[in-house]
């Protein structure tokens, strides 16, 4: 992996752990942030070794959204696109792209919610497949309190538009447990059971079909939206290509044997 300037990156017994490392600033996103995690999503898809990723903050934040004080620094000039909309969207290391790239990864991952979530790090942590959550940490899209707009987001799709439409247009700040009762949380756990509950999860995941996962993630995803007929066609896709894994063959002997399937994620 390549050094990286605002983020820790670490790879151990087939976990990446992404550490976000602007922790005077409570891990606000800005360009250079934003590039860096582009760039380490294209190291990981690339790294077979790598099955299962952590995305978490450094200090008292996972992420506290855009950092509102200024997007550039020094190193890292703002180079907007001219259309602003696209600016918001396409933009240099802009979060929308970090979403969408996190959605398609082929891989799972689990974000670590160590502190404040809000605005754009909210984004975040909905993008991933798990999230275990400290039970001081808040989730928030707190824009209509500072007079900006915004919309949902992947909020809807856990929630329904009618509790996002309330949280967006009154800034909600969600307590852990507001959030476990709502599903928009894997686990919430004491902040001293934070590593424990989320090292759990990854050693289940790194012991498993890596590849069937992914193919089942992109399967779920693409499906989300598509009418019963395109989403079956979806999983069947997916369906397709996992036999041809070599964890197919193992799960298959496994199950025959009458034993424990030792998945490669291959």
């Amino acid at each position: 992996m390549p050094d990286y300037r605002q983020l820790i990156v670490e790879t151990i017994d087939g976990c990446c752990r992404i550490t976000l490392n602007r922790p005077d600033s409570l891990n606000a996103l800005n360009i250079r942030i934003g590039i860096e995690l582009l760039d380490v999503i294209d190291e990981i898809e690339r790294d077979a070794e790598v099955r299962v990723v952590v995305l978490t903050g450094s200090g008292r934040a996972f992420c506290a959204g855009d950092d509102l004080k200024g997007m550039a620094d020094p190193d890292t000039p703002l180079r907007p696109l001219p259309d602003p909309v696209e600016q918001y969207v396409r933009g240099e290391g802009r979060w929308p792209l970090i979403v969408e790239r996190i959605r398609s990864m082929p891989k799972p991952v689990i974000a670590r919610i160590n502190g404040h979530a809000h605005g754009a790090g909210f984004n975040l942590a909905l993008a991933c497949d798990f999230r275990v959550m400290a039970d001081s940490a808040t989730l928030a899209i707190p824009f209509v309190r500072r007079g900006l707009a915004t919309g949902t987001s992947l909020l809807q799709q856990y929630v329904g538009i009618g509790k996002a439409l309330e949280w967006a247009l009154r800034g909600s700040t969600l307590s852990a447990a507001e959030c476990e009762r709502w599903g928009l949380v894997t686990a919430v756990v004491a902040d001293a059971d934070l590593d424990r509950t989320t090292d759990e999860l990854v050693a289940e995941l790194v012991a498993g079909p890596t590849a069937v996962l992914g193919l089942t993630k992109a399967a779920i995803v693409r499906s989300w939206e598509a009418p019963p007929g395109e989403a079956y066609a979806q999983q069947g896709l997916a369906l397709q290509h996992a036999r041809r894994t070599e964890d197919f063959a193992e799960g298959r002997k496994a199950f025959l044997e009458k034993r424990s399937p030792r998945f490669t994620g291959r």
